[in-house]
């Protein structure tokens, strides 16, 4: 229990809403330079899903609630690989969006020149 309220991913009031803004608007971040703002996305999920596991784990050992909370999902650390593949993916969709149009054009002009 101790070890969770010291976990700088917890989810507080005081780092809810302004520490992800302050990181994303700084000189120099990842957003602000622009080449990583997806790895820095992928990075804020993975953090909200920890802050979030936490959060669950806090409120199941202190909540008179606790038939609600085992409702919610146990594995939600393991979703965390999944937001890593979809970073991967997404990293690589411009190559793909960019092969796909020029075999597309490349298709057309063969069929069509005139269109093209």
């Amino acid at each position: 229990m101790e070890r969770r309220r010291n976990d700088p991913t917890l989810f507080t009031s005081t780092n809810a809403t302004n520490s992800f803004w302050r990181r994303m608007a700084a000189p120099g971040s990842a957003a602000a330079a622009g080449g990583t703002a997806k790895a820095t996305v992928a990075e804020q999920i993975s953090q909200a899903v920890q802050s979030t596991s936490n959060l669950l784990h806090l409120m199941q050992d202190s909540s008179p609630a606790q038939a609600e909370l085992i409702k919610l999902p146990k594995n939600l650390l393991a979703k965390v690989s999944t937001i890593k593949n979809t970073e991967q993916v997404l990293q690589q969709l411009p190559g793909v969006i960019s092969s796909l149009d020029a075999h597309m054009e490349n298709g057309l002009q063969k069929c069509e020149p005139s269109l093209v």
